[in-house]
């Protein structure tokens, strides 16, 4: 009968958790001083070489307006792809933009 150490027990308890799929999850929401809120979730899943990460963002005014915006963001050895979907207050899809304010 071979005898196992409790270090090789415990290695072989550890090391498929260290290989283990990681799934990162975070999710905020911000209330602004009109009664207005932001509502960001992300979610991102490493599989089979790629890491694919999703955001659904959703901003809704004091008055009850609701946009969003979802974004597919997926990165492999070979580059990165990106896709974002906008939906206006009417419910219709609209052009995704982002402004960048950099002020000195």
């Amino acid at each position: 009968m071979k005898h196992v150490t409790k270090t090789a027990k415990t290695l072989a308890l550890l090391l498929p958790l260290a290989f283990a799929t990681p799934v990162f999850a975070q999710n905020v929401t911000i209330t602004n001083g009109n009664g207005g809120t932001v509502e960001k979730t992300r979610d991102c899943v490493r599989e089979n070489g790629k890491v694919v990460c999703g955001t659904s963002t959703t901003a809704t005014t004091a008055n009850g307006q609701t946009v969003t915006k979802d974004r597919q963001r997926t990165t492999t050895s070979e580059g990165t792809t990106s896709t974002m979907t906008c939906v206006g207050p009417t419910g219709e899809p609209g052009p995704c933009s982002r402004t960048v304010q950099i002020t000195r």
